[in-house]
Parts: C-alpha cells; sequence; structure tokens
C-alpha cells in the first residue's frame, strides 16, 4: 500500500512514477539526447570519410 503524507494535517498520497511521466520523460529527455548523439555522429562520419580520409566506426570492419 502506498504511504500516505500529510500536509496541512491532510493525507495525501506520496509522489509516483506515472505512464505520463515515463512519456514526458521520453519526449523532453531521451529523444533529444538521442538526436543530439545521432547529428553528432552523422557529422563525425563525414569528417573522417572525406577530409581524414580514414574510416569510421564499425564501418572499418567491413571493409
Amino acid at each position: 500500500m502506498a504511504r500516505l503524507e500529510r500536509i496541512h494535517s491532510m493525507a495525501i498520497p506520496a509522489p509516483r512514477f506515472t505512464r505520463w511521466a515515463l512519456l514526458y520523460f521520453l519526449k523532453f529527455v531521451a529523444l533529444p539526447v538521442l538526436a543530439v548523439l545521432l547529428a553528432l555522429d552523422v557529422a563525425l562520419y563525414f569528417v573522417f570519410r572525406h577530409w581524414l580520409d580514414a574510416c569510421y566506426g564499425i564501418l572499418c570492419f567491413f571493409q
């Protein structure tokens, strides 16, 4: 059973993790971080491939 907290002599349930919290976390934290990392990976691929003429990442195993 959930623990009750007392605020101004009223018993209210403690905060809990909900599906909405998961959706907000995915939308505002996980997806932006993944988008930045994807953009950085693509940029580094083009830098290594075209400017430095070297292989990059896992693609080196397939050459």
